[in-house]
């Protein structure tokens, strides 16, 4: 009795060092490439991932498929949805690892075009995940999935609501970690129905911290990407054709507000080691100026209220740089001589011109009656220096029938 009992216990020693030898993890026994690359192996994988297995081997055969799926891309190829149906039920397993393993399961999967659009019904899930569960290994296997998928419009309504727990995400996470949700926040900022429910988002002042050149190179790049699109977006016509309200401490009080420091951070990110990050840092300071500029010709708007022509963006600018009308001294006696010699048989009031006040940001072709005036960056300088000499409208030939 003693003998056959001894002998059972022998044998289930070497069964399970047997088994120890085959799902010891991955890392530490890696697969050879020629058992990788056997026909079938991927296939036995998944078939063995259907039983009931216990946790060390849910997350060394989860391993193993990540790694089959990268080295034999045409068995991927070959499966079905039902094997990334299965591969996403871990994602609900109670083991974190198992989870995190499931996660780069499915990342790996996204090679394949047909899987791609299927794990996106997954999104709303893998979004949970992420911002529910702080744990570094998982966030990032979450996040670089995300960033793998184009996103449904359907999951919009839930990110518009995880919006806070990302921005905390961003605020407290490690660098891996802030890299990948600051990749997914861009494509965010990019969705016309999210831009403003993200630059109305709660930020506290520690989101300037990002932008300090102690950082690694690529934070710094994904955090000034991140501006640049939020600034490309906050300039576009249907952006800007609605009155938006941003609350105090919103993230677009923190970057556009008349008493954002962001400027600061910049200047000092312009000579930083790596010239990516430079690049891009001055690719944020323009942006940011052009912003400015448009919002102070939105703010003179209502003064153009009845021009009835404009002329191209850039003849704005030229002339907004350029003009002087608005800084020299009229009196009616000029605009006497100046529309008589104009036009001696049209001495009407109706078509005399008169400058708008104001600053040269908010400059605008001025009104002449019916007619629009359209001054010229090489003449407007001498308008009122030469009175006595006939003025004749520069970039135009005005003749009876055109001024009729």
């Amino acid at each position: 009795m003693t003998i056959a009992t001894g002998t059972g216990l022998m044998a289930k020693l070497e069964r399970e060092q047997k088994l120890l030898k085959i799902w010891v993890p991955v890392e530490n026994y890696p697969i050879p490439a020629s058992r990788a690359n056997a026909a079938g192996e991927l296939r036995w994988l998944l078939q063995s991932l259907a039983s009931n297995v216990d946790d060390d081997t849910k997350r060394t055969t989860l391993h193993r498929i990540t790694q089959c799926i990268y080295l034999r891309e045409s068995e991927a190829n070959a499966c079905t949805n039902d094997d990334i149906k299965l591969v996403a039920s871990f994602m609900d397993d109670g083991d974190m690892v198992v989870k995190t393993e499931a996660l780069n399961a499915l990342k790996a999967f996204t090679i394949v075009w047909k899987f791609k659009i299927k794990i996106q019904e997954y999104v709303s899930k893998i979004v949970e995940l992420v911002t529910s569960i702080w744990d570094t290994n998982l966030q990032v296997a979450g996040l670089k999935l995300l960033n793998g998928l184009n996103i449904p419009d359907h999951t919009h309504s839930l990110l518009r609501r995880m919006l806070p727990n990302f921005m905390e995400i961003l605020l407290t996470a490690n660098n891996l970690v802030k890299v990948q949700v600051l990749k997914f926040l861009s494509t965010l900022a990019q969705k016309e129905d999210l831009l403003y429910d993200i630059m109305n988002c709660q930020a506290s002042s520690e989101f300037l911290n990002l932008f300090q050149s102690s950082l690694p190179g690529n934070l710094l790049y994904e955090i000034l990407v991140f501006v640049e699109r939020l600034s490309e977006g906050r300039l576009t016509p249907q952006y800007q054709s609605m009155q938006w309200q941003y609350s105090a401490n919103s993230l677009h009080e923190l970057i556009f507000g008349d008493n954002s420091r962001l400027s600061d951070r910049l200047l000092a990110l312009i000579v930083h080691p790596e010239e990516e990050v430079q690049a891009q840092a001055c690719k944020v300071i323009l942006s940011l100026r052009l912003n400015r500029e448009e919002s102070q010709v939105g703010a003179a708007a209502p003064l153009a209220a009845n021009i009835s022509a404009y002329p191209l963006e850039s003849t704005r600018i030229s002339q907004a740089n350029h003009a002087s009308l608005s800084n020299q001294p009229f009196s009616p006696s000029e605009a006497t001589s100046a529309n008589a010699s104009f036009d001696t048989s049209r001495n009407d009031t109706s078509h005399s011109f008169h400058p708008l006040q104001g600053s040269v940001d908010s400059f605008y072709p001025l009104q002449t009656g019916d007619h629009s005036f359209h001054p010229s960056e090489d003449h407007s300088s001498h308008i009122f220096q030469e009175p006595s000499d006939s003025f004749h409208p520069p970039a135009a030939d005005y003749t009876e029938d055109s001024c009729a």
